[in-house]
């Protein structure tokens, strides 16, 4: 058995390399034409359709997915422009719901503030009416008990009675001046 490629020189088997023997060509050249040949109608009858089809098959589904990916990205778009106009309507909403309670409060203070003021001001008008009450009370008793020391002291200083009629006609005249300045 031969075993390697120097063996095969030394037992004087020919050329180097089969392929290269001139004298071979031309059956080389049929056979290679015949496997061609048999090579490719295998090929384009057996794999090439299986191979074509699934190309196909795999180009349709890239197709398909990409065709659904537009539409979700389409849904996407209209779903995020129908959160945004609904986000900005329910802002709007809040700023104006905001507003009527301001106006409302505003309304509302300004009804109690009222009230408060008539309540203040009717309850003014009696206490003026009241203090009017004591100081009338007040200067008519004034008028007696000025004329009860002044006759006091009359008797003390003179020790005898004073006229009635004419001190207290002298208290009023003295106190009249002292109101009107």
């Amino acid at each position: 058995m031969v075993t390697s490629y120097t063996e095969v020189e030394a037992q004087g088997g020919g050329s180097k390399l089969p392929q290269l023997d001139t004298t071979t060509y031309e059956e080389q050249l049929v056979w290679l034409f015949i496997t061609f040949v048999a090579f490719y109608f295998i090929v384009s009858r057996f794999a090439l359709p299986k191979i074509s089809s699934v190309l196909e098959t795999r180009e349709e589904l890239i197709a398909n997915d990409l065709d659904t990916a537009d539409i979700k990205r389409r849904e996407a778009e209209d779903v995020k422009a129908a959160y945004e106009a609904t986000l900005e309507q329910a802002r709007s909403q809040a700023h104006a719901n905001a507003l009527q309670v301001k106006e409302a409060s505003v309304a509302e203070l300004a009804k109690v503030k009222a009230e408060l003021d008539d309540k203040l001001g009717a309850e003014a008008i009696k206490a003026e009416a009241n203090i009017a009450k004591a100081v009338s009370a007040a200067m008519s008793e004034l008028d007696q008990v000025v004329t009860d020391v002044a006759s006091a002291l009359v008797k003390k200083v003179s020790g005898g009675e004073a006229d009635g009629k004419k001190l207290s006609a002298a208290v009023k005249t003295a106190l009249t001046t002292v109101k009107e300045a």
